[in-house]
């Protein structure tokens, strides 16, 4: 016999109702790369756009041997001056929508010690959402692609499980996905996935491990997406290249209105990223670890390839920025490789582990936004300048004409029952020298 509740009885339903104090947030809120985008910003004025100079070479073939005997040899070397060019940066806008019920947003705003608490959730889930969204991006190549489909397995009409590629050529990872984002899927040319068409599909659950994704189809009648389709949040603007079409991209400054992360400033392909050529000495430093498992050898190898680059003493490098499962390969290393040191602090209660080349000691940093398949060691200058550098706003609210945080929204019909209110940040991503950056590509966790 089922068993029923205390409620069914005739005066059952007298009885009090309890309920626990506080939401139960479900989901990470963790954005300590944000901490890593603030400490990089350069404060100064807001403009439509940021330009700085590269010097790409010191002028080298004006210097000649020559013979020191008389004759036609003693004239000097043809002159060769260095090689100076102007870089442009577009500033980039990040938006935020702040939604309540009016009759909520009433009650909070003539009681907010009893009924703030939506309110507040509301307000403090989209600063978490917004700031995961940049941290996200400073890891990201400019495109807006939050992954690429290797596989499509689908559970029931309307959800299928996606499996993400891996390859050191895709673009996105499964740490881009938050849960309940909605996306759209399309082909690498940028026309609609020829399977999903223009669905709009829901992440419902991610697996790390199984670097899966399920999504389900919240609009449209398409079905699975196909392998190496590619995708987008719904509703990112497309910048000048619309559509975008990733198989010919060269220019990522463009590309979409999404800032260009890490993955662009430190390339060394020959893309343009804010008017740079990221190749020769205007690339970053890449370390191609061929598809090997992961070995501390190869953070020997790429930091000595920066350090020829950029010279010794220049910069101090203190952190290799990787994902969970890299450092998690480290792991056995640290136990037989000498170079790797654990470092305990008593007074802040700091323990980590940190890899010793030369001078500089690196501690491994983790992210959930790092892809799998990269890591990347950022440097400042001995008098703490950083080369990465955000240019940007701390996110506002946009006012009305009255000064106002809140508006009544805007319906198809005229207004509606909900108080909206809108924030709004502008910034941009630059680095100043790309070569000082180190990034190991192409291995595997093991």
């Amino acid at each position: 016999m089922p068993a029923s509740n205390i409620d069914v009885l005739p005066l059952g339903k007298i009885l009090q109702i309890a309920f626990n104090d506080g939401i139960r947030n479900q989901i990470s809120t963790d954005f300590r790369d944000f901490e890593m985008v603030k400490r990089a910003k350069v404060s100064g004025s807001l403009p439509r756009e940021l330009r700085f100079m590269f010097q790409t070479s010191l002028g080298a073939a004006a210097i000649q041997y020559a013979s020191p005997g008389a004759g036609a040899n003693r004239v000097f070397p043809n002159s060769q001056q260095v090689k100076i060019q102007e870089n442009t940066a577009v500033m980039k806008e990040l938006q935020a929508t702040i939604e309540l019920e009016y009759n909520l947003f009433d009650r909070a705003r003539k009681s907010p010690e009893r009924y703030g608490q939506p309110l507040e959730i509301e307000i403090n889930s989209k600063m978490s959402a917004a700031k995961r969204r940049l941290a996200a991006d400073l890891y990201g190549d400019g495109t807006g692609v939050v992954g690429t489909v290797a596989s499509a397995t689908p559970l029931s009409g309307t959800t299928t499980v996606v499996t993400l590629s891996s390859s050191d050529t895709a673009k996105g990872h499964i740490g881009f996905f938050e849960y309940y984002d909605i996306l759209l899927i399309k082909q690498q040319d940028g026309s609609a996935s020829a399977t999903s068409g223009a669905s709009q599909w829901q992440v419902v659950d991610k697996d790390r491990a199984a670097n899966t994704v399920t999504l389900e189809r919240i609009s449209g009648a398409g079905t699975a997406p196909s392998a190496n389709d590619v995708c987008y949040r719904y509703q990112q603007p497309i910048g000048a290249l619309n559509p975008l079409n990733l198989t010919t991209l060269t220019n990522y400054t463009d590309a979409t209105e999404v800032m260009a992360g890490l993955e662009s400033l430190t390339a060394n392909d020959g893309r343009l990223v804010h008017g740079i050529t990221m190749s020769g000495p205007t690339g970053g430093s890449r370390y191609n670890a061929g598809g090997n498992p992961l070995d501390v050898k190869h953070i020997q190898k790429m930091l000595d390839q920066v350090k020829l680059a950029v010279g010794q003493d220049r910069y101090r490098w203190k952190a290799l920025h990787m994902a969970p499962e890299s450092h998690a390969s480290l792991i056995e290393s640290r136990e037989t490789d000498r170079r790797f040191q654990t470092i305990e602090d008593n007074k802040r209660g700091v323990k980590y582990f940190a890899y010793q080349h030369g001078n500089d000691t690196l501690e491994c940093v983790t992210s959930e936004y790092v892809p799998q398949n990269r890591i990347y060691c950022l440097p400042e200058t001995k008098a703490g300048e950083k080369v990465l550098e955000f240019h940007g706003s701390d996110f506002e609210t946009v006012k009305g004409q009255d000064m106002s945080d809140f508006h009544l929204k805007v319906g198809a019909n005229g207004y509606t029952n909900a108080m909206v209110s809108y924030l709004l940040s502008t910034g941009v991503f630059i680095c100043q020298h790309p070569k000082s950056i180190g990034v190991i590509q192409n291995f595997v966790n093991t």
